[in-house]
């Protein structure tokens, strides 16, 4: 994905010079999040819709009236739950962890201003 940028010629420019080219690169639309995102609706509804459409087929060659479908659906709504809570999990985890990293950076950032300030307070005052 490289775009060129043809920069326009000013009015100054000599007309003998060629236009200069700029490569420059587009940013990623989505981060893996975002498409880790888009996924959970197919992971809901594949289950959901598989299941008793299976269940269904095999009731019609077996001769067993609902019973499959019915199994096939509690599975595939279990399914598509677990899958749900795995995503929810996950985010929770990203989210928490990208707290810790910025609480670290804090931290970080006031050791250094505490001994910034031991070592002004050493200058001025001595030990």
């Amino acid at each position: 994905m490289v775009e060129k940028q043809v920069t326009s010629a000013t009015p100054d420019s000599q007309p003998g010079q060629p236009n200069e080219e700029k490569v420059t690169r587009r940013k990623r639309m989505f981060s893996a999040r975002d498409l880790r995102a888009t996924t959970i609706g197919w992971e809901i509804a594949i289950p959901i819709v598989g299941g008793p459409l299976l269940g269904f087929f095999l009731d019609r060659q077996l001769a067993t009236s609902p019973r499959w479908t019915l199994i096939l659906l509690g599975v595939g709504v279990l399914s598509a739950v677990a899958a749900v809570i795995r995503y929810v999990k996950y985010e929770f985890y990203v989210m928490n962890k990208e707290e810790n990293e910025k609480r670290a950076a804090e931290l970080e950032k006031m050791k250094e201003l505490i001994k910034e300030q031991e070592r002004r307070r050493r200058q001025r005052y001595g030990k």
